[in-house]
């Protein structure tokens, strides 16, 4: 039998843990769309197409189902809609072949950009809460 005080620091101890993988997983989104908004800056024209602009990391936190978070900017290629862009989340599970995307913003250059912005805290939400989704449906494909 485990001593209570023994319990207590286990428990003490994976708490802390399950903080700093939270901690851990908030620095890289950040980070993600930071770094991204410095590419959309230099690599995104506001008219045609162009190649696809991203940030690719690995998953910090192991008790989730994905190897790498992407988050990127692709050019919407219909005519009529040049100046149109995606912003898209795309978790994989490598050595799975299945990845799993999604849609975070629509619009212009400058759109993306505002969507960017280091102070709109709605797309961090967006994407914390988009992760654990995507991981599940990745476990179930």
């Amino acid at each position: 039998m485990v001593p209570k005080s023994l319990s207590i620091i286990l428990a003490v101890r994976k708490y802390s843990l399950s903080l700093q993988k939270d901690e851990l997983m908030e620095e890289l989104i950040r980070k993600m769309i930071h770094d991204l908004r410095m590419q959309v800056l230099e690599k995104v024209p506001e008219y045609g197409t162009f190649s696809v602009v991203y940030e690719r990391y690995e998953n910090p936190d192991k008790s989730i189902a994905l190897s790498h978070i992407i988050l990127k900017v692709t050019a919407v290629k219909y005519e009529g809609k040049e100046t149109q862009r995606f912003l898209e989340l795309a978790t994989m599970n490598y050595p799975s072949p299945y990845g799993c995307e999604r849609t975070v913003g629509f619009g212009t250059t400058k759109d993306i950009l505002r969507i960017l912005e280091d102070s709109d805290e709605s797309l961090f939400q967006k994407i914390m809460k988009a992760i654990p989704e995507m991981a599940r449906d990745l476990e179930d494909a």
